[in-house]
């Protein structure tokens, strides 16, 4: 069978998010591509971007039309975000032969946490991010292995439509941020670096679900600069907001999970200088002192700002910078072609069964351990409650997510009830 013939089944358990803007981007690039989804979609806007780009999708309803489309794909792809329904999907997979490709779309830098024995578990690893390369458990595994078995795809957004808007007057010197607005990804002393900037006539352009509206006021009336901060929650004119920005300032949680962070490349786009933490994927996009600025703390962030406001000029050749090297490296071209290539790559070898539940233990409670680093033994020692800002969210596979979906388990139950705020 040629290339151009390859059958591709995808799976996850939703199209919302940053998973359907990828496949929006990517696209079937002439091959004949099927997605499986393990839940029906809320929101369905997405899902029909994906599949006004020639998807077939389907919903996971009938066991064994999932086993033939499992049996007659030549490979298949796992969405991976350490969902509970797709880490139940794995740990029953099948006793059907398949090549195997895990998507993932989390770094790896905190939680989930990305432990070489799952990784190994899959043929190839796509990952959405350079810096999870950079992790010390997959720089353990050697270069030769890294080589022949990950790649990175930096996403598929359309980044054009972002670099097409033009500037707008505006009377204030606007500081933007998009994205989520829970601490356990944005920063949750934010309120101190914004408390640093000094420059006069200033706004914190606020855009986003406003989930941490609230804390980030009264944390701002304490240092008074309440009025600072404008919030204009989730918007569908975002390149609009972005053309009154003046710059984007993008502070995140040290332990965050993003992996692609859309929000950051868009505002690159658009033509923004960034100044960010030197930290996680944020240090490899933003190339310092020439797409943006990295600091370390409040202070510095704080000098960046003011150096930014004091140089226009320099301000305006860094957003020009920024905006040429993310649509040169984040081309949606390059990306498709480096995902083909990794399907590829695999497809003169034998389909083989896979034993997924190996890796994840026996119960729920094992399942949702099993992609967790640092914060192990606040589990193990019944510690939750000590465990990090991400472990008290809803969802984004915590053990609340998990426990939703296997309320049975007694162990889920109880992180869960010492995880309530």
């Amino acid at each position: 069978m040629g290339e151009d013939e390859m059958k591709i089944l995808h799976i996850a358990v939703h199209m919302g998010g940053g998973i359907g803007s990828a496949y929006a981007g990517l696209g079937t690039c002439g091959r004949q591509q099927s997605i499986l989804l393990l839940e029906e979609p809320i929101d369905k806007s997405s899902l029909a971007k994906v599949q006004r780009e020639g998807f077939r999708i389907f919903f996971a309803t009938d066991k064994e039309e999932i086993k033939r489309e499992l049996a007659e794909a030549d490979i298949v792809v796992f969405n991976w975000t350490h969902h509970p329904a797709l880490t139940q999907f794995l740990h029953q997979f099948p006793d059907i032969p398949i090549r195997s490709v895990l998507w993932c779309h989390v770094s790896g830098n905190y939680f989930p946490a990305l432990r070489a024995e799952f990784l190994e578990c899959f043929e190839q690893v796509i990952f959405a991010s350079p810096y999870s390369l950079q992790l010390p458990q997959i720089q353990k595994m050697g270069a030769k292995y890294i080589s022949e078995h990950f790649d990175v795809v930096y996403g598929l957004g359309d980044l054009r439509r972002f670099a097409q808007s033009s500037r707008e007057p505006h009377g204030k010197f606007v500081i933007g941020y998009v994205g989520t607005h829970g601490f356990c990804k944005l920063h949750p002393k934010f309120v101190d670096f914004c408390a640093a900037v000094t420059v006069p006539n200033v706004e914190f352009a606020m855009v986003g679900s406003p989930v941490t509206r609230e804390e980030i006021l009264s944390a701002a009336k304490q240092k008074g600069i309440e009025d600072r901060f404008t919030f204009y929650g989730q918007v569908d004119n975002v390149p609009q907001l972005l053309s009154r920005m003046d710059v984007f300032g993008y502070l995140l949680n040290p332990q965050h999970f993003g992996a692609t962070e859309n929000a950051l490349l868009e505002a690159m786009a658009a033509g923004l200088p960034v100044v960010a933490l030197n930290q996680c994927v944020e240090s490899v996009i933003i190339r310092n002192g020439k797409t943006g600025i990295l600091v370390k703390n409040p202070q510095e962030y704080g000098k960046a700002i003011q150096r930014l406001y004091e140089d226009r000029e320099l301000m305006a050749h860094m957003g020009e910078a920024a905006c040429r090297d993310v649509l040169q490296r984040f081309s949606v071209e390059t990306n498709r072609q480096r995902f083909l290539e990794r399907c590829s790559r695999i497809m003169h070898q034998p389909k083989r069964v896979h034993r997924f539940g190996d890796f994840f233990g026996d119960t729920p409670a094992d399942w949702f351990l099993s992609c967790v680093g640092d914060d192990r033994t606040c589990f193990l020692e019944e510690r939750a409650g000590d465990a990090g800002l991400i472990f008290y969210e809803p969802t984004k596979g915590s053990p609340h997510h998990y426990h939703t979906y296997f309320p049975e388990d007694r162990q889920l139950a109880l992180w869960a009830k010492q995880l309530r705020k």
